[in-house]
């Protein structure tokens, strides 16, 4: 959210001062300088008034359209990954996965963090684990397809809140910026046994609140990103 700028209060203070000087001018000086104090009086008061109802009107639907445009792309980030949760399960049971069912419980263990690492983390054998959803990646599946389509669905949403918003951290406008690079690299790709690598990674990062350089975070890294813009 866009921050006031020290512009804009030296500005405001400016014209506080102003009206500050005409005023006083005129309690000790009526007679002599009337006509220059009334003027200072008049545009400080003026710059006053129009910062207020510039703070408590455009402001304000500034940050209305902040928060429209923050809260729609939280939303649309959910439903994709609702979307995605369940092309994961469906895979996975595609897979060899034989105790997974793709009913309400399920699809939100696997929504939360700790719930998808327990039903995914381990397992040696190809229809074990996380491997049964690997191994169904490799080639253009509908579960493959699924996947893309949320991913660039949530792409879109990044690239609006990276457009249209206003982000001060520059740490948190490089995450967006790399999280768009990372989606269009996986679009890119396509399916197969090399190339779905990278997209099972980052599903896995996602999902599982977990970065190859960062380490293990117990969260949804994206979500929060979103929430705290």
């Amino acid at each position: 959210m866009k921050k006031v700028s020290i512009f804009e209060i030296f500005i405001f203070t400016l014209f506080g001062l102003t009206a500050i000087f005409g005023g006083v001018g005129l309690i000790y000086f009526p007679d002599n300088f009337t006509a220059p104090l009334n003027a200072c009086l008049s545009i400080g008061t003026g710059g006053i008034v129009s910062f207020i109802f510039y703070y408590g009107v455009t402001k304000r639907l500034e940050n209305s359209k902040h928060n429209i445009i923050k809260m729609g792309a939280l939303r649309a980030y959910q439903d994709a990954k609702y979307n995605i949760a369940i092309a994961i399960i469906h895979a996975s049971q595609k897979g060899g996965r034989k105790d997974l069912q793709a009913d309400t419980a399920t699809i939100n263990a696997v929504l939360s963090v700790k719930g998808f690492k327990a039903l995914f983390r381990g397992g040696r054998e190809y229809n074990e684990g996380y491997y049964a959803f690997i191994n169904q990646m490799s080639e253009k599946t509908p579960e493959f397809e699924e996947i893309i389509f949320n991913l660039k669905i949530i792409n879109r949403a990044i690239q609006r809140i990276v457009d249209v918003t206003h982000i001060e951290d520059r740490n948190a406008y490089d995450q967006f910026i790399r999280l768009d690079s990372i989606i269009r690299r996986i679009e890119n790709n396509g399916a197969g046994y090399d190339e779905s690598k990278r997209l099972c990674q980052f599903i896995w990062e996602i999902f599982a609140g977990w970065s190859h350089t960062e380490g293990d975070y117990g969260y949804d890294l994206i979500e929060k990103m979103i929430e705290a813009i």
